[in-house]
């Protein structure tokens, strides 16, 4: 006859089963995918992509006759900036992409069991702000983060510039007679920015 210790035990274990069978479930729910590029993609997979387009169309309001998302691209270009960047900060940032799809982590930190991408205009605000609001701070440096990848992404076109009055960097900043340096394991030559040993 078992005991009401041994009941017990099997009955948290199987909770915990339970709770791991459908965390798994919840882990591998679809995303919403959206048309590739045709160029491909350099460091986002299609999930990712997918994250980032939907996130950019939540937190950039473009002023009416700006151009929108689609006309910039602006996930094929947020793919391009993270190009430019280290291998860490690519994997960190395609980490914190899934964090944001994945439904699990949806369900543990605001009940939802639908993945970012297929959630309604309303709801996906609702999980940016929850985000944003986070008292765990990787939620909410995660937010910054991605926020102003798609930030930049828009405003560092120059199409952009005339519906905020923006009239573009200063003459003065650019000096087209600068020498180019393109590395080939020569230094780069004295200039600003360039530490030279006295």
């Amino acid at each position: 006859m078992e005991t009401r210790r041994t009941l017990l035990k099997r009955g948290l274990l199987g909770t915990a089963l339970l709770a791991l069978g459908s965390g798994v479930t919840l882990a591998f729910r679809h995303s919403k995918l959206v048309d590739l590029p045709p160029e491909g993609l350099l460091v986002l997979g299609k999930k990712e992509y997918a994250v980032v387009d939907a996130i950019a169309r939540r937190v950039l309001s473009p002023a009416p006759g700006a151009p929108t998302v689609d006309d910039l691209r602006i996930a094929f270009t947020c793919d391009r900036i993270l190009a430019l960047t280290d291998e860490t900060s690519q994997v960190e940032m395609r980490q914190l992409l899934e964090l944001f799809e994945n439904a699990l982590t949806g369900f543990l930190f605001g009940g939802r069991v639908t993945p970012f991408t297929r959630l309604d205009p309303e709801r996906q605000d609702a999980v940016l702000d929850e985000w944003r609001r986070s008292n765990v701070e990787l939620r909410r440096t995660g937010y910054l983060a991605v926020r102003s990848l798609v930030v930049s992404a828009y405003y560092g076109d120059p199409r952009t510039w005339p519906s905020v009055g923006y009239p573009g960097p200063p003459a003065a900043f650019v000096d087209p007679n600068a020498p180019v340096w393109k590395g080939g394991g020569e230094p780069r030559p004295p200039g600003p920015g360039v530490w030279v040993e006295p």
